[in-house]
């Protein structure tokens, strides 16, 4: 009986591997939802652009442009509009499943992302979600810093906390940048002493923080 189960075991991650698709197939085949400016075709065409060294720029249905930016088999960005960036990133599971994670992003003063997680049907995975750090995460005091003043600065950001998330285009990794541009310019000028990223890196089964 163990037998047959590592067999069927072998077999499934074998035909998981065989059928990975790419980030481009998953691009072109996803909802329209997802993307409502740009249809099928849209993204069809910038894929095809793109491997063919061209500007991988289209118009959307608001007759604005949308640009495919990077293209690799794991990851891709996306600028959608003037005020709005996408990207996609390809991970696995320790059992051989693609996990798609989406992150839009609105760019202002300041840039917030949401971020999404995907199986290769394009279902939402509610099971898997990023961590999510307090404020004071993103601090790092340097020898020389004031309680008070670190202080000043970790209510500062945490009266408007923006976080922009960014995916390696090489690596299982997430990086989080809690945002200061829209902070007062006192405000801003103490929080960008001690402000810092956050990365977190997939191991297959969850984010853990580097």
């Amino acid at each position: 009986m163990r037998r047959i189960i590592a067999v069927f075991i072998i077999l499934h991650s074998s035909f998981m591997a065989l059928h990975s698709q790419s980030a481009s197939e998953l691009f072109v085949s996803m909802p329209d939802s997802l993307f409502p400016l740009l249809t099928e075709k849209n993204r069809n065409d910038m894929v095809d652009f793109y491997n063919n060294h061209m500007e991988a720029k289209v118009r959307n249905i608001l007759d604005d442009y949308a640009r495919l930016d990077t293209l690799t088999d794991s990851y891709l960005r996306l600028t959608l509009t003037k005020s709005s960036t996408a990207e996609m990133k390809l991970l696995e599971t320790d059992d051989s499943m693609q996990v798609i994670v989406l992150i839009q992003t609105a760019l202002g003063p300041a840039r917030d992302s949401r971020v999404r997680f995907f199986n290769a049907q394009w279902q939402r995975l509610y099971w898997l979600e990023l961590p999510a750090p307090q404020t004071p995460d993103f601090f790092s005091a340097s020898p020389d810093s004031v309680a008070r003043e670190m202080d000043f600065a970790q209510r500062s950001v945490d009266d408007m906390r923006l976080v922009e998330v960014t995916a390696s285009p090489s690596e299982p990794l997430l990086t989080l940048n809690v945002a200061v541009d829209e902070l007062a310019e006192e405000e801003k000028k103490v929080a960008r002493r001690y402000v810092r990223p956050l990365r977190y890196r997939w191991t297959g089964s969850e984010f853990l923080r580097e």
